[in-house]
């Protein structure tokens, strides 16, 4: 116990304002690697989050227009006070509209994968682990491969692609707080990305911002459209961070909402750092469908979709590669 709280301080004091490698440097002069320190639920919390900051901007960012899908307020706010503030749905709002009933649908593949990097592929610790993470990919991509994977705790989206012999035919989209997403180029051609800043970590976990990565695909062959979205949610597990769980979930959702188009499949993944049963992910299983749930942490991955029930194709719990988190594999028709 007595390691693991002076790891904490030496950690708290190196990770502000510098790259996640850096903490985990600092880490190793205090606590090997496969030590008992190294084990327990704490290690979730040492996550690569982006530098902090705060100033008006920020709010202006996050003061969302009506996109493509309109957005009907309910007229309430919550978050009030902080810079995420937002307003709330009307109870009708919802993203279940599924172009699959049609016979327009489109059988994609998707995997949500934390990659737990600081311990994984830092160089003082793990350094990739024989490419272990990348070489579950590649099995569990032959076949039938992944269209789109998206990626937290990422620090080089580049490595893991290469580590799983795929480097040339994905393309790749970074984004602040170590998230990522990867596209199969030859099926799909990017349209436009982004990210907005959604949630924060609270004071006594405190490690920065946490922002949803979205991005709008076209399939080359059938014109089939797509928006992926990204996310690694706030600490501690399970609040909903200074935002709580409803800012959290209506920022996602607003987001959503600012950048799909009438007809598009949505897919939102990622670790919420908030399992099934939590308010967040009631709020967010109420406007979009819960597609799937990992075992980590009590289940705080989630794959999201505007498609749900028979469109869903097949489910997978991949392991862990190597991780503190499982991979989860999802084949589901837009």
């Amino acid at each position: 116990m007595g390691k693991t709280v002076n790891l904490l301080a030496s950690v708290s004091l190196l990770l502000i304002g510098a790259s996640a490698d850096a903490a985990a440097q600092g880490a190793a002069d205090v606590c090997l690697p496969d030590t008992e320190c190294m084990m327990s639920e704490r290690d979730h919390s040492l996550l690569q989050v982006g530098a902090p900051s705060m100033s008006a901007a920020d709010l202006d960012e996050l003061s969302l227009a009506e996109g493509p899908i309109e957005w009907s307020s309910s007229g309430a706010t919550v978050g009030d006070g902080h810079w995420c503030q937002t307003s709330a749905p009307s109870d009708g709002w919802s993203l279940k509209h599924c172009s699959a009933d049609s016979d327009a649908g489109h059988e994609i593949k998707v995997l949500t994968y934390n990659l737990y990097w600081w311990n994984l592929f830092g160089w003082q610790f793990r350094n990739g682990n024989g490419g272990s993470a990348g070489k579950l990919i590649a099995s569990t991509g032959q076949g039938k491969p992944y269209d789109f994977m998206g990626f937290q705790e990422c620090e080089d989206v580049d490595r893991v692609l290469q580590d799983a012999s795929l480097t040339g035919q994905y393309g790749s989209i970074e984004a602040d707080h170590a998230i990522a997403i990867a596209y199969r180029k030859v099926a799909w051609e990017l349209l436009d990305h982004g990210m907005r800043e959604v949630a924060e970590d609270k004071p006594e976990q405190w490690w920065g911002k946490r922002g949803a990565q979205w991005a709008r695909f076209r399939h080359k062959s059938n014109g089939k459209t797509v928006l992926f979205v990204n996310h690694h949610g706030p600490l501690p597990v399970g609040s909903g961070g200074q935002c709580g769980p409803h800012g959290t979930a209506y920022n996602i959702l607003h987001t959503i909402a600012a950048h799909a188009q009438d007809g598009d499949g949505i897919v939102l993944v990622g670790d919420f750092n908030s399992n099934a049963h939590t308010e967040e992910v009631r709020e967010l299983e109420s406007r979009l469908h819960k597609v799937y749930t990992g075992r980590s942490f009590g289940g705080v991955d989630h794959v999201f979709s505007n498609c749900g029930g028979a469109h869903v194709v097949e489910t997978r719990n991949l392991g862990d590669g190597g991780s503190d988190h499982d991979a989860l594999d999802v084949v589901i028709k837009l």
